[in-house]
């Protein structure tokens, strides 16, 4: 076994942090993408421990953040947050969150002689590959969004999904921030270490008959499915076990009396006896979500109230979540749709803008998932009740989401299908009115080609 040195590196540590960081700047000076991972890629090449010594480096730890849905975004607040507050730390703030992004973000803080001088490092993690990474890092806080079905023909079902995340805090036995509003999350790793949070009311909460894109679940002691008392949306409410009693775990940190509007949201923040009124300039419930289970880490981390309330309202958005973009004068709104939950959300925020077009655009490459019969689990038929002007359809399944909006009761003859991307945006720009508001909802890859035809449009989008 190779001694590592005072300095937490190896010589072959060294030599993978500077090839790695010379390839990252050779990638982006050529055009050739962000550099997010194959960097990542040549440093574990060259030194298969590089991961673990960098990131033993840092002085409070790692946090992790997972889940199916807002991950980048709950990352994003957490950093936030923990700027304000004075933390220095290490993020894969890009969004690379396999073991090879992950890597890169890390060599990518790092100098060669020594490594990272931060407090901390905070990684979002794509669910499986958490027992990958926690294998090879200590992680000592696993903060988890929710979990619904997505990219089938990857994870399957969402018992499989639940044992990869369980499995990935049981490794070093992390602290778990649970949302306590998802009985597929509340119940995982029963004995762990646990720490809530949760939503008590809000003015779109829902019953349960009229709940959309709600997953099954179960109760953890008895096996009989549960029921809910509120919902606020798909399985995300106040649950509770009508066979034997258990119920929804009582939260440490609250959100009470939340609005949401077209682009910005508020609530009250209550931890223990205190409560902060908070602005947050994102669009949601799901948003809404993604804050306050970034507040409820920061708080664990030890972060002040006030600190948390700042960061939430100087929170700026990250690659196409919720990103805001001035182009040619018009106001663009950006937000990555990958399943039927985070679909019925964004589109949930879009319809509250009565000055708003929308364009959806949807790929099926690999990194999409192949599978886009969730188009018809989404609750498109939102858009049906006060149809815009003109909806745009693009993508190599614009065909399919054009029929899709006509079986969700939008008038055929007000949607336009145009499979080629950039023609599409160029149409969308072009017919917009002053006061209008563009929405893109594009799927992943489709989301990385407007991100070069910003470009060379000459705008930058947040990350890039």
């Amino acid at each position: 076994m190779t001694e590592v040195p005072k300095s937490g590196l190896t010589a072959s540590d060294k030599a993978a942090v500077l090839v790695a960081q010379l390839a990252a700047k050779t990638i982006r000076k050529l055009g050739l993408g962000l550099g997010s991972n194959l960097p990542g890629r040549i440093a574990r090449k060259l030194s298969p421990s590089v991961l673990s010594h960098l990131s033993s480096q840092s002085a409070k730890g790692v946090v992790a953040v997972t889940g199916t849905n807002g991950k980048s975004t709950t990352s994003g607040i957490l950093s936030e947050i923990l700027r304000t507050a004075g933390f220095t730390f290490a993020h894969n703030r890009q969004g690379a969150n396999l073991v090879t992004g992950i890597t890169a973000s890390l060599v990518e803080s790092a100098t060669w002689q020594s490594g990272i001088s931060a407090d901390m490092c905070l990684f979002e993690i794509d669910e499986a590959a958490l027992p990958v990474v926690a294998k090879e890092v200590k992680i000592g806080t696993v903060l988890v969004t929710n979990l619904f079905r997505d990219q089938l023909d990857r994870f399957g079902e969402l018992d499989t999904t639940a044992k990869l995340i369980s499995a990935g805090i049981s490794v070093n036995h992390s602290v778990a921030i649970l949302n306590c509003d998802d009985p597929n999350v509340s119940q995982l790793v029963s004995d762990e270490k646990r720490f809530f949070y949760g939503i008590e009311d809000a003015a779109d909460a829902t019953d349960a008959a009229h709940a959309k894109n709600q997953e099954l679940a179960y109760c953890g002691k008895c096996g009989a499915e549960v029921a809910f008392r509120r919902v606020f949306y798909g399985q995300l409410g106040h649950w509770y076990c009508p066979s034997c009693g258990n119920e929804r775990p009582a939260p440490q940190i609250v959100a009470r009396d939340v609005e949401v509007f077209p682009t910005s949201s508020r609530f009250k923040l209550q931890i223990g006896a205190t409560e902060e009124s908070c602005v947050l300039p994102l669009p949601g419930l799901f948003n809404v979500y993604n804050a306050l289970a970034a507040a409820a880490c920061a708080h664990y981390l030890g972060v002040s109230n006030q600190a948390i309330r700042y960061g939430l309202k100087e929170y700026s958005t990250l690659f196409g979540r919720s990103e805001k973009l001035t182009i040619d004068g018009k106001s663009v709104i950006v937000q990555l749709i990958k399943n039927p939950a985070g679909a019925t959300q964004a589109v949930s925020s879009c319809v509250k803008d009565n000055r708003g077009r929308l364009l959806i655009a949807i790929n099926d490459n690999l990194a999409d998932g192949r599978d886009v019969s969730w188009l018809w689990d989404a609750d498109f038929e939102q858009l049906a009740v006060s149809p815009r002007v003109k909806l745009t359809v693009s993508g190599q399944r614009a065909e399919d989401m054009a029929v899709r909006m006509k079986y969700a009761g939008y008038p055929q003859d007000k949607i336009v299908c145009q499979p080629k991307l950039e023609q599409a945006l160029n149409q969308c720009l072009s017919e917009m009115e002053e006061g209008e508001t563009l929405w893109l909802m594009p799927t992943y890859t489709c989301l990385l080609e407007l991100q070069k035809m910003l470009k060379n449009m000459g705008v930058a989008m947040s990350c890039t």
